[in-house]
């Protein structure tokens, strides 16, 4: 019983503290308005590539070099770009347009930080990765609550409202460079 204790307590850490970033992000995709489903789908997808990615690594003895995990890194500073560009000069787009896969390869491309410390998590865990992997399951959809609830509340749906076309892109693009230079 120990054992199983301490594997999902060591979950839990290794899950917030690589999915901090993530919190805020799915705070601003809540405060959009983005559809809740849509939110949480693109969660659960982004997360279980980020977790097959993870395990491939964690069997695979370590083979993914770090500067390719860093390379995820990329597509958030290309979707701020685009987002950036893109809406120059336009009125503000409608987050109800961003969908599942938008949301997955955000989360996905947020994962550097999760890959780097799940494979080796994995490969010490491995007797218990069927737990680590349902702590985990669950706390996603924690996540998706607690940030439903903060990023409903009516002063952060304000702030949103009149910056979020200013900030996401920047977001974007500072989350990536953290990804790529990240040590």
């Amino acid at each position: 019983m120990n054992a199983y204790l301490g594997i999902i307590g060591a979950s839990v850490t290794t899950f917030a503290l690589t999915n901090i970033d993530d919190a805020c992000l799915l705070t601003l995709f809540f405060a959009q308005r983005i559809p809740a489903r849509r939110i949480v789908a693109g969660q659960y997808l982004g997360f279980a590539v980020i977790v097959v990615v993870s395990l491939f690594g964690a069997f695979a003895a370590l083979a993914i070099p770090a500067r390719w995990v860093r390379l995820l890194g990329l597509v958030p500073i290309a979707l701020g770009l685009r987002h950036l560009f893109k809406h120059r000069g336009a009125g503000p787009r409608s987050a109800s347009a961003m969908g599942v896969a938008y949301i997955a390869l955000i989360t996905f491309s947020n994962g550097a930080d999760n890959i780097g410390l799940y494979i080796p998590f994995f490969i010490v865990g491995r007797a218990y990765l069927w737990l680590i992997l349902v702590t985990y399951a669950s706390l996603i959809g924690l996540w998706c609550l607690g940030s439903r609830l903060i990023g409903t509340h009516s002063l952060v749906l304000g702030a949103v409202d009149r910056w979020a076309q200013r900030v996401m892109p920047i977001v974007f693009i500072g989350l990536g460079l953290v990804i790529v230079f990240h040590r």
